[in-house]
């Protein structure tokens, strides 16, 4: 982050709801911590999303599958506002998300049952 916007008494001088602009994450835009979040090359039909710095430095460090949780780590946001800006980014079609499956089914539970029982 830039040097500029950070005080060393008072701490980040832009807080998250600056950040955000007030908004907070979106139940249509279902985001986990564990979700993968990848840059993607933009489509020329794709509108154009007005670009913040923090907007700006998770594209660049998403050359890579990131974390949700780890993007708020390196980032040293708290994890609800990167949750809003990785919303816009995926509502632009800037990036793609992987969420992790949300349902176990019973054969995966088994068998790390039975490869628990072997130990």
């Amino acid at each position: 982050m830039d040097e500029a916007w950070y005080d060393d008494e008072a701490g980040p001088i832009v807080r998250p709801y600056t950040i955000t602009r007030g908004r907070t994450p979106t139940r249509s835009t279902r985001l986990d911590t564990a979700s993968q979040v990848l840059t993607v090359e933009p489509r020329p039909e794709t509108p154009r999303l007005e670009l913040t710095p923090e907007h700006r430095w998770i594209l660049d460090a998403c050359a890579r599958p990131v974390s949700l949780a780890e993007l708020a780590v390196l980032l040293g946001q708290p994890v609800g506002v990167v949750r809003v800006l990785c919303g816009d980014l995926l509502d632009h079609g800037a990036v793609f998300v992987r969420s992790p499956r949300t349902e176990v089914s019973r054969d995966i539970l088994e068998q790390v049952y039975r490869g628990l029982c072997r130990l």
